[in-house]
């Protein structure tokens, strides 16, 4: 579904070595890594806003290494969100079907029949600037799924969510995974991933550290930046005779 092969970027003083990892098609990847682990700067390379200085990434046995976002088949939500505030929420969703140039109609049952589905149909006629954190989050996912991509890229779906609002917000990604669809979450919450994630990768410094199953990287971390990550405390210097 998804694979990154040897990628390589340098940004400034920060550089991406050699990532690699493959994606199965319905799996929950959650990308898991620090403030500054280039996490976030991964994400924008597999939409298509950035293009990684060698290196490759196919989707569906496809080199999209650089073909824009609009050429790729995923779809991207942003952690700000990136709602437009001079448009209802109905013109926030059905924005990207318009620039497809999708029919009238088509376009008026496609968000309407989204809405229902997040149940944000009573406020398609309502402005986003009075919206709730947890109803923005709500018109951003189907602002972006309203066009069927292949993979759903979110870059800290929690950040801006008030702490009520996080199990309403899981329970919806779980149920949209849960339908087959890709998803790559990257967070700094390793308790996001744990509750979320079919496979976690770690990245730290541009380099992806560890992946697995997530009771293989929080029950075997591969070393003592993982396990910190996971909560362990206390270690104990051993030596073999």
């Amino acid at each position: 579904m998804l694979k990154l092969k040897n990628i390589n970027k340098q940004l400034g003083n920060f550089r991406f070595t050699n990532v690699s990892t493959e994606i199965a098609e319905g799996e929950y990847y959650v990308l898991l890594g620090r403030s500054g682990s280039g996490k976030s700067q991964l994400l924008e390379m597999i939409a298509g806003l950035s293009v990684p200085d060698s290196g490759e990434i196919w989707i569906d046995n496809s080199n999209v290494t650089r073909k824009r976002i609009q050429d790729r088949n995923v779809g991207l939500v942003f952690q700000d969100y990136a709602i437009f505030p001079n448009m209802t929420v109905f013109g926030n969703i059905s924005y990207s079907l318009h620039s497809r140039k999708y029919p009238r109609g088509d376009i008026s049952n496609k968000v309407k029949e989204i809405a229902r589905e997040f149940n944000i149909f009573h406020l398609l006629d309502r402005h986003t600037q009075n919206l709730s954190g947890g109803e923005l989050q709500r018109v951003a996912l189907a602002r972006t799924l309203v066009t069927s991509p292949k993979i759903l890229l979110l870059d800290e779906p929690m950040a801006s969510v008030d702490a009520s609002l996080k199990d309403d917000i899981k329970r919806t990604l779980r149920n949209i995974n849960r339908k087959g669809l890709t998803i790559v979450h990257v967070t700094h919450d390793y308790r996001e991933a744990i509750s979320l994630a079919s496979k976690i990768g770690v990245i730290h410094n541009g380099h992806l550290i560890q992946e697995g199953l997530p009771a293989e990287v929080f029950e075997r971390p591969a070393n003592r930046f993982v396990a910190r990550y996971a909560g362990i405390k206390n270690f104990f210097r051993v030596s073999y005779s």
